[in-house]
Formats: C-alpha cells, structure tokens, sequence
C-alpha cells in the first residue's frame, strides 16, 4: 500500500513506537511491514493522507537485429588463372 501525504505531520517512525519522524507533505510513503500499513491507515481515515495506486511500466527487453552491411560482408577475390609465356 502506498500513501501521499496530504499535509505536514509527526508519526511513528519505527514498529516499536519508540521513535517519531515528520512525514512532510506530498511525501510518498510506501508501507510494507504491517505497522507501517496500521499507521498509514490511520493517517487515511484522519484525513491526512491519501491511498495512491501506481502503475508501473512493465521492462521490455529490446533486441536489435544485427544486419550485416557491404562492408560487413567478406568480400570474394577471384583468382586469375596462371598464364604461361
């Protein structure tokens, strides 16, 4: 889940509670433990944040073809033949 913040406040910056950090405005926090979801849902249902859902762009993997150009090419030599005087 993953929250913007909607205005400046203080919450929990740790599971055990012990610790407090400033979440800033328009701050995206993504919250993947279980307090962090427990805090971010609070700050949703009190108004000071909103759940936001991002769409990622899936990787592609880019393969050129390697074409082979004249001068890639080998070239062929044609042999003249002996000549006897």
């Amino acid at each position: 889940m993953k929250i913007k913040m909607l205005q400046r406040c203080i919450g929990s910056g740790n599971e055990s509670g012990n610790g407090t950090k400033w979440y800033e405005k328009d701050e995206i926090i993504e919250c993947k433990e279980q307090w962090q979801k427990d805090l971010g849902k609070t700050f949703v249902d009190s108004g000071l944040a909103m759940e936001v859902k991002t769409v990622e762009p899936e990787e592609k993997k880019v393969v050129k073809k390697k074409t082979a150009s004249k001068e890639d090419k080998p070239k062929t030599v044609k042999k003249k033949k002996a000549t006897k005087k």
